[in-house]
């Protein structure tokens, strides 16, 4: 008895601050009504009324205005959501005029989670943290009140459920009342009590059902799922009329239903359906009453519920059909549209430079972040099975629809059908990569036995591709923001999904070459038949008709990569590239030059990498000679096409292209014919390091003379430039040392061919040459990068010269120590010559430089002759070599001392 009374006394002790708080309200709303009737009778009979006594701020705003009778549905918004009231939007940059009644009929969007709200809501929390005190621990009251039955066992299970759900429902029809008889505005005395009531009295019932659920087992699953969906339910019904916290509360608890009841059902696909109309419950309060996070809470929740539900019980048809209409709720009911009309900013401007638009308005923020979690889902969904695989597809392909044709006013959504698109581009690719279906029962077949009927799959997979490129073409024309860029994006889903399946799925093995190669190509007719529909569109510029005859030729190209030899390949894309310059000098598609550049690069890449060198020097010599010629007649036929038009990036292409290609074409000719005439020895000899490094030292001249294009693509060719020069001197140093003839003359090394006309010449001349070329004729160059090049091209033909001289003399021999004394003469003599011909380049040139550079030979020659020709030549070679020295240097000491003047004359006339 005793400690029922206790109980008793406790919820009496609860119900105190209740009671108070209401007696409180009361008497002031009382003494506000006697101070306006004492007023009243002043104003009537003229006599000033006493002045009463300082009433707080709130009593003082109620008391302008008749007593608060009215009911909350008569409200606004703004004055019901407290802190979370949504602000006015930025005002958008104008937009293409839309229809004035349905205009007007769109609410105003709201905007949330800013910084401006952010700190309303710290301000709001300052000034009122008693509210929100008061309401945890009215819920905590709700509580403890279960725990304490608990505790002493005083009442039984069925009676603690009840003092706990009573104690909330009390607390929830106290809310109410206040509510409905004195309001919840701002100004009123009873602001934020009704929610405060209402929420403690929210979270007690939420308590009481999970008591009777899993502490006391009272109700089963089904009982206990309902009766939560009921507290929810009363939650949003609620929150409709005292704002955003309850509705926050109601699609939090519905959410979290399904999972604190625990409990096994047979139909698990219910709760799609249910998780579905939960969001969309949210998004639809975000509709009416404008509390853009309620539409957020409601999104967050439903993601995580329908994945965890897909993981647990499967049914991915009803996930992919789930995560769609979660974009499309997203897309329509905040704005309650029939068909959606976002406006304003869109969400890739946001990243522009001072963002013209201002930032995108939350309505087109809310629809990003659901299409980035849809596609996220679809696309791992696609990953997880072949039925699954396809469902992804035809979902992706939904969203895709759902921007190009069903938003085709919602301006400020059109960046967002790129997250679709890409997804369907990339899902076959990865699909292939990781080798799950419907990749796997596909590659499968190549092992079966013969007639196993072969999957359709990629044929449907670029129909799809299609699809919606032709979806993303029918928006570009429909009059969007961006039509070039839904343009560009017509031109390149198709191709991309049939390059990533050839690449990936390399279907011409099971499906035929020349069935899968006419697929290919009917997309490609595809692209010329939207590239004539556009022609009389574009105007002069025609970007979208140049897109759509770029994606063609490439697909024409992927078609004739299916069916030809490696030869015929080779010229199918040099036909390829010419046909390009010609379309875009015939009618000036500008972006037709990158067709003629990336066609050069792959050229390039053909003919040294794939199928490459290694091809080159087996394949017949017709084939080869082939190979090499149509490419190189291809380039400069662009050249002569492009020299009307501007077009410096495609000419410096085609241009390093081409003498590359002519310089490898050389090099593989001079091998095989070197090969022909000395069959046997293989790649260890000197002259093939020579031709090798020339090739390499060419492709890094290719790179270094695109670098004069500039732009942010000029270090990477440096860096391209490097890596292909240090191979080349790692192959020549192999050649200088371990294969120089002079060290170790073997079969290998042996030199071919006559005195002065031999493999010496491919082995260090060749090289040479070219970076004496590179470093005089590539004048954009920085000028001690050019000096390194020429002086090691010099000093690479001095070797050369020296090891000629002694071939000529020592033949087999060169290996052997000493010099001989001819050898030793002609060393000399072509000391000379070369002192006297830099003299003469002087003075031709009038070059300090140079004359200063013939005397240091000269100079040199006089040391070898008094230091080594004097010990090493006998007899008349000795006495020859001293009268050619002396007459030599007397005419070229003069010859230095004349060019001295005249260049003292020059400087002093200004010549």
């Amino acid at each position: 008895m005793m400690e029922g009374l206790l109980v008793l006394l406790a919820i009496a002790a609860l119900a105190a601050p209740v009671l108070l708080i209401v007696f409180m309200v009361w008497t002031m709303q009382l003494s506000r009504r006697v101070r306006d009737l004492e007023g009243l009778v002043a104003r009537i009979g003229h006599v000033p009324a006493p002045s009463p006594e300082p009433a707080p701020p709130a009593a003082q705003a109620a008391a302008i205005a008749p007593p608060a009778t009215t009911t909350s549905a008569e409200v606004e918004p703004e004055a019901q959501a407290g802190p979370w009231v949504g602000a006015k939007p930025v005002a958008p940059q104008p937009t293409p005029p839309q229809n004035s009644s349905e205009t007007a009929a769109m609410p105003p969007r709201a905007v949330v989670l800013r910084a401006d709200k952010l700190a309303a809501l710290g301000d709001w929390l300052k000034a009122n943290w008693i509210y929100a005190v008061s309401a945890v621990s009215l819920a905590f009251a709700g509580l403890f009140l279960v725990q304490y039955g608990i505790e002493t066992g005083l009442l039984t299970p069925a009676a603690r459920v009840a003092v706990a759900l009573l104690f909330g429902a009390a607390l929830v029809a106290g809310g109410e009342y206040i509510r409905r008889r004195w309001g919840d505005r701002d100004e009123a005395v009873t602001a934020y009590l009704p929610s405060v009531f209402s929420g403690a009295g929210i979270v007690t019932l939420f308590g009481g059902v999970l008591a009777a659920l899993h502490l006391y087992g009272l109700v089963g699953p089904g009982m206990g799922f309902a009766g939560l969906v009921a507290v929810a339910a009363l939650a949003v019904g609620l929150g409709w009329y005292s704002g955003p916290l309850l509705a926050a509360l109601g699609i939090a608890g519905a959410y979290g239903a399904p999972f604190l009841t625990g409990g096994e059902s047979n139909h698990p696909e219910l709760f799609y359906g249910y998780f579905a109309l939960v969001a969309v419950t949210g998004l639809a309060i975000d509709a009416g009453r404008r509390w853009g996070w309620v539409s957020l809470l409601a999104l967050a929740g439903a993601y995580p519920a329908v994945t965890l539900l897909w993981l647990g019980a499967d049914w991915p048809e009803l996930y992919a059909l789930v995560l769609t209409g979660l974009v499309l709720a997203a897309m329509a009911i905040p704005t309650f549209t029939l068909a959606p009309a976002q406006g304003g900013a869109a969400l890739v401007e946001s990243v522009f430079k001072g963002r013209p638009r201002g930032w995108p308005e939350f309505p087109t923020r809310l629809v990003a972040g659901s299409m980035a979690a849809s596609v996220a889902g679809l696309f791992v969904l696609g990953l997880s099975g072949a039925g699954e695989f396809w469902l992804a597809l035809i979902a992706l392909t939904a969203l895709f629809f759902a921007i190009a044709v069903w938003a085709d006013r919602a301006q400020a959504l059109e960046d967002l059908a790129i997250l679709p698109g890409l997804a369907l581009t990339a899902l076959p690719v990865v699909v292939a990569a990781a080798w799950v279906d419907p990749y796997r029962a596909f590659d499968l077949v190549r092992g079966a036995e013969e007639g196993t009927p072969v999957p359709a799959t990629p044929y449907l997979i670029l129909a799809f591709a299609l699809a919606v490129s032709l979806m993303a073409a029918w928006r570009s024309r429909r009059g969007a923001r961006w039509p070039v860029a839904w343009g560009a994006g017509a031109a390149l889903v198709a191709p991309l999904v049939a390059g990533g399946i050839e690449f990936g799925w390399q279907p011409a093995d099971l499906l035929g070459a020349y069935g899968w190669a006419l697929a290919v190509i009917g997309v490609a007719a595809a692209m010329v038949a939207l590239a004539l529909a556009f022609a009389r569109d574009d105007g002069e510029s025609r970007p979208r008709v140049a897109g759509f005859a770029l994606a063609a030729l490439a697909l024409i190209a992927l078609a004739l990569a299916v069916v030809f030899t490696k030869t015929a390949l080779t010229l199918s894309f040099a036909v390829l590239a010419v046909a390009a310059a010609a379309l875009d000098r015939r009618f000036t598609l500008r972006p037709l030059s990158v067709a003629v550049q990336v066609g050069a690069i792959g050229l390039t890449y053909r003919l040294l990498i794939d199928p490459g060198l290694g091809w080159a020097f087996d394949a017949p010599w017709w084939e080869m000679l082939l190979a090499f010629a149509g490419p190189l007649a291809a380039t400069f036929a662009a050249l002569w096409l492009y020299r009307p038009l501007t077009r410096p990036a495609a000419t410096a292409v085609a241009e390093s292209a081409g003498w590359t290609i002519a310089a490898v074409f050389a090099s593989v000719v001079t091998i095989r014919l070197v090969d022909d005439f000395t069959p046997g020895t293989g790649t260890e000899s000197h002259w093939f390091t020579g031709l090798l490094a020339v090739i390499w030292f060419a492709a890094a001249a290719n790179q270094l003379w695109r670098v004069r294009l500039g732009g942010w693509l000029a270090k990477l060719r440096w860096a391209l430039a490097s890596v292909y020069g240090v191979i080349g001197l790692f192959v020549l140093a192999v050649g200088l040392t371990f294969l120089n003839p002079a060290v170790d003359y073997s079969t290998d090394t042996a030199v071919h061919g006559w005195p002065l006309l031999n493999t010496l010449i491919l082995g260090y001349l060749l090289p040479a040459l070219v970076l004496l070329a590179v470093g005089l004729r590539f004048t954009f160059l920085p000028r001690k990068f050019r000096l390194a090049l020429t002086g090691g091209g010099l000093a690479l033909a001095v070797v050369w010269l020296v090891l000629a001289i002694r071939h000529f003399w020592r033949g087999a021999e060169m290996d052997m120590a000493g010099f001989s004394q001819p050898e030793l003469y002609t060393y000399t003599m072509v000391l000379l010559i070369a002192g006297a011909g830099l003299l003469y380049q002087a003075i031709a040139r009038r070059s300090d430089l140079l004359r200063k550079a013939a005397m240091a030979v000269i100079g040199l020659t006089v040391a070898k002759v008094f230091l080594v020709d004097i010990s090493g030549l006998v007899g008349l070679l000795r006495v020859f070599s001293f009268l050619a020295l002396g007459l030599a240097l007397a005419g070229l000491a003069f010859l230095n001392r004349w060019a001295a003047s005249r260049m003292e004359e020059g400087e002093e006339t200004g010549d």
